[in-house]
C-alpha cells in the first residue's frame, strides 16, 4: 500500500484515472445516502420493470368486489343515488355473512333525495306539507336506514386525511366508537421507536357521517401514495394522526376480518405493521408496495345492478372480503398505474388485502440507501484499485462481472425473499466509473504516446542534423548553405500551400517534414572523392560524372538508414529530395531524368532554393553572383530548368529570401 501511494505522488499521470475513479464513486455514494428512494423517478421505473417480471401469485378468490360501472350509473340514474339503493346491496350482502365489507365510498355528507328531507324542502321554500304518513318510518330518512343497515355488520365506512384544515372536523378519530384500533394512543416512548408515520403533516380528516361510523364495525383511510412521477406504487397501511394510529380501508378491514388488533414494530427490513401472524412491512411513512397481480383486473368482480336484481344469492359471499367501489368513467374514481393508467381504485384496496392474506407484500429495506451506498464504494473501490494492478482487460471482464451482478441479483432477492434493492445508482455508478476511468486512461496514453513520439521525433531530427553535419564537414566552404537553404524550402513550401492546386497537397505536417528533411540533400557527396569534391576549378567530364552520383549515393544511404531504423516521414522526404533535386522541369536533368509533374514537390522546391544559394554565394570554384542576376536567371529557367509554380512562389517572397541570405553567412 505504501509504495502506491509513494508511486501516486511520484507519477501521478498513471494514477490519475483511478483517483477519478474514487472521486465519482464518492459522488455517487454520497447521492445514494442522502436522497431517498422514495424521491428517485428512475429508480422507480427500474422497479416497474423488475415488478412486471416477478412470478405472480393466483389472485385470491375469496376477493370479491362490487362495482358501480357504467352500466348501473346507466340505469339507476345519476350518482349519488340515493342512499337506500346502496344500502339495500349491502343489506343482500351482509345476509350471506361475509367477513368483512369495505366501503371505498365517502359519504360524508346528509342524503339530500331522502324523503324527510324533502317534505322540510318544500314546507320551507313553497309551503307544501307533504303527507309521508303512508311510508313506513324505517325509508323515510335513506341515512337513517343506512345506519340500520350496516349495524352490527362487519362494514368499515372510508374517511379521508386532509393535508388542510377540514372547517367541519370529524370526529371519527376522536371519538369512542366501537373499533379497538382507532383507540390506539402512541406515547412520546413509543413514538420514539415508530416510523415517522405524520411525515405528510395532515391538517384534518374527512369523515362518514357520524351516524354512520358510530354504527360500523371500523373505518378507515382511502388516501393513495402518489409518486413523483404521477404513479401509484404504494398503499398507504398506517397513519399517524393526533398521537393516534390510522388505518388504511385495508387494514381497517383485515383487522375486522381476523378480529384483531395490529400494532407497529421493527424487525430487520424496517417497520412492520403485525395483524394476527400477518407481518406487514411499511416504510417510513407507512406506505406498503403494492405486489400487483398484472395488467388488467384479476378480482371476482360483481356489477351492483347484478346484485341488486336478485341475480347473486346471498350465499356466495359467505366468509369472502368485499369490497364496494366504483368503476364508473363519470365517478374517475381511479389511479394512474405503471401497468394501466386507468387502474380503478377499488382494485388497489384488493390487491393489498389480497398481498397481506397470500403473505407476498414487498418491501423496500429502511436501512436500503445505506447499504446502496456501500456497493457503490466497493463497486468503485474494486474497479479504481484494479485500474492501478492489472491490465485493462482484467478490468474490462471485472466490470462486465459486477454490472452482471448487479442486474440480476436484485431480480433473484425480489423473487425469492419479496425484497426489492433497486440497483439502478450502483449499475450508473459502475458505468460512469468504468467510462471515466477509462476515457481518463485512454487521455493519459495519448499524452504519453504523444511524448514519446516527440521525443521520436526530435531524436529523428537529430540524426538529422548529424548525417548533415558530416556533409558540412566534407565540404566545409558551405557551412551555412544548410541552414539557408531549410529556410528558403520552408519559406516557398509556405507560399505554395497559399495555392489552391496545393492546398490538399500541403499540410503542416508536410512543411515539417520537408524543413527538416531538406538539410540531407547533399548527404550524398559523404561517398565523393576528396579531389574532386574539394578540386578548385572546373571539373573534368569523367570527374563530373562521379560527382553527379551523389544524388543516387545520398538516396541509398538514406535507404540504408530507414532500414535499420524503420518508417520514417522525414527520410522518406530525404530520400526524395536527395535522389531527385537535380532532376529538372524539362526532363534534362539527372540522375533519371524525370519530367514536370513527376518530379515529387520536395524535389522541385529544394532544386530552386539549392541554386538560388548557390549562385549569390562564393565558392572556391566561383564567384558570387548578384541578386539582381539570380532573381532574373531562375525567372528565365522557369518551364525549362524549374517548375513554374515554384518559380512563381520564389519571385513572391522575393524579399523573405534575401533576408535570409543577407543574415546568415557562411
Amino acid at each position: 500500500m505504501r509504495s502506491i501511494l509513494t508511486a501516486m505522488l511520484t507519477q501521478p499521470t498513471n494514477y490519475l484515472p483511478s483517483l477519478v475513479g474514487f472521486i465519482i464513486t464518492a459522488l455517487f455514494a454520497y447521492y445514494s445516502i442522502s436522497t431517498p428512494i422514495n424521491e428517485r423517478v428512475l429508480d422507480w421505473k427500474v422497479y416497474d420493470f423488475y415488478n412486471s417480471h416477478y412470478p405472480q401469485s393466483e389472485p385470491n378468490d375469496s376477493i370479491i368486489i362490487i362495482d358501480i360501472d357504467d352500466q348501473s350509473i346507466e340505469t339507476i340514474g345519476q350518482w349519488p343515488w340515493p342512499r337506500f339503493q346502496i344500502a339495500e346491496a349491502l343489506r343482500l350482502i351482509i345476509e350471506g355473512r361475509p367477513s368483512s365489507i369495505l366501503m371505498d365510498i365517502l359519504l360524508a355528507e346528509k342524503d339530500g333525495s331522502s324523503l324527510i328531507n324533502i317534505q322540510q324542502l318544500f314546507a320551507s321554500r313553497f309551503a307544501i306539507d307533504l303527507d309521508l304518513s303512508s311510508i313506513p318510518p324505517g325509508l323515510k330518512d335513506y341515512d337513517d336506514y343506512f345506519s340500520q343497515v350496516i349495524d352490527g355488520a362487519p362494514v368499515i365506512m372510508p374517511s379521508l386525511l386532509s393535508q388542510h384544515t377540514v372547517k367541519q372536523q370529524g370526529q371519527c378519530v376522536n371519538s369512542n366508537i366501537k373499533q379497538v384500533i382507532n383507540k390506539q394512543i402512541v406515547t412520546e416512548k413509543q413514538a420514539s421507536r415508530l416510523p415517522n408515520l405524520n411525515s405528510e403533516q395532515y391538517q384534518g380528516i374527512i369523515c362518514p357521517l357520524q351516524q354512520f361510523y358510530q354504527h360500523s364495525a371500523a373505518t378507515g383511510f382511502i388516501n393513495p401514495s402518489i409518486d413523483k412521477d404521477g404513479l401509484v406504487r404504494r398503499m398507504p397501511i398506517v397513519k399517524q394522526y393526533q398521537k393516534k394510529l390510522m388505518p388504511s380501508l385495508s387494514l381497517a378491514g383485515l383487522t375486522v376480518m381476523f378480529g384483531s388488533d395490529f400494532s407497529i414494530t421493527n424487525d430487520l427490513l424496517g417497520p412492520v405493521v403485525d395483524l394476527h401472524n400477518n407481518h406487514i412491512p411499511v416504510d417510513q411513512s407507512g406506505d406498503a408496495l403494492i405486489n400487483f397481480r398484472g395488467k388488467g383486473r384479476h378480482y371476482q368482480t360483481i356489477p351492483i345492478l347484478k346484485l341488486l336484481s336478485g341475480a347473486i344469492s346471498p350465499d356466495y359471499f359467505t366468509g369472502k372480503v368485499v369490497l364496494v367501489g366504483a368503476t364508473a368513467s363519470a365517478l374517475n374514481d381511479i389511479s394512474n398505474t405503471y401497468l394501466d393508467p386507468v387502474f380503478p381504485n377499488i382494485e388497489l384496496h384488493a390487491t393489498i388485502i389480497d398481498n397481506v392474506i397470500s403473505g407476498d407484500v414487498l418491501t423496500i429495506p429502511v436501512w436500503f440507501e445505506a447499504a446502496e451506498s456501500i456497493i457503490i464504494l466497493l463497486v468503485g473501490a474494486v474497479l479504481s484499485l484494479l485500474m492501478i494492478c492489472k491490465s485493462v482487460n482484467v478490468l474490462n471482464i471485472s466490470a462486465v462481472c459486477l454490472l452482471f451482478l448487479l442486474s440480476f441479483l436484485p431480480a433473484i432477492f425480489l423473487y425469492t425473499t419479496q425484497v426489492y434493492l433497486s440497483p439502478f445508482i450502483a449499475i450508473i455508478s459502475l458505468i460512469t466509473v468504468f467510462i471515466g476511468i477509462m476515457t481518463l486512461k485512454h487521455y493519459c496514453a495519448e499524452r504519453q504516446l504523444a511524448s514519446v513520439q516527440d521525443a521520436i521525433a526530435n531524436a529523428n531530427l537529430s540524426i538529422i542534423d548529424c548525417m548533415a553535419t558530416v556533409a558540412e564537414l566534407r565540404d566545409s566552404e558551405t557551412g551555412g548553405h544548410i541552414t539557408r537553404t531549410r529556410l528558403y524550402v520552408q519559406a516557398l513550401i509556405k507560399q505554395l500551400q497559399t495555392k489552391p492546386k496545393y492546398k490538399h497537397q500541403i499540410n503542416d505536417d508536410y512543411i515539417k517534414f520537408i524543413s527538416a528533411a531538406s538539410p540531407l540533400h547533399d548527404i550524398g557527396k559523404v561517398g565523393i572523392p576528396d579531389h574532386i569534391l574539394l578540386k578548385p576549378g572546373k571539373l573534368s567530364a569523367d570527374e563530373l560524372v562521379i560527382m553527379r552520383t551523389h544524388a543516387t549515393l545520398g538516396a541509398d544511404i538514406l535507404r540504408q538508414t530507414i532500414k535499420k531504423l524503420g518508417p520514417n516521414p522525414y527520410l522518406n522526404i530525404a530520400i526524395e529530395i536527395a535522389n531527385y533535386h537535380h532532376e529538372k522541369w524539362d526532363g534534362s536533368g539527372y540522375p533519371i531524368g524525370l519530367k514536370g509533374d513527376t518530379i515529387p514537390l520536395s524535389a522541385r522546391v529544394m532544386a530552386v532554393a539549392d541554386v538560388f544559394d548557390a549562385l549569390i554565394n562564393k565558392r572556391i570554384y566561383k564567384k558570387a553572383v548578384g541578386f539582381d542576376d539570380t532573381f532574373n536567371y531562375i525567372k528565365q529557367a522557369s518551364g525549362s530548368h524549374f517548375d513554374p509554380d515554384v518559380v512563381d512562389a520564389f519571385i513572391e517572397i522575393k524579399a523573405d529570401l534575401l533576408y535570409i541570405a543577407q543574415t546568415i553567412d557562411d
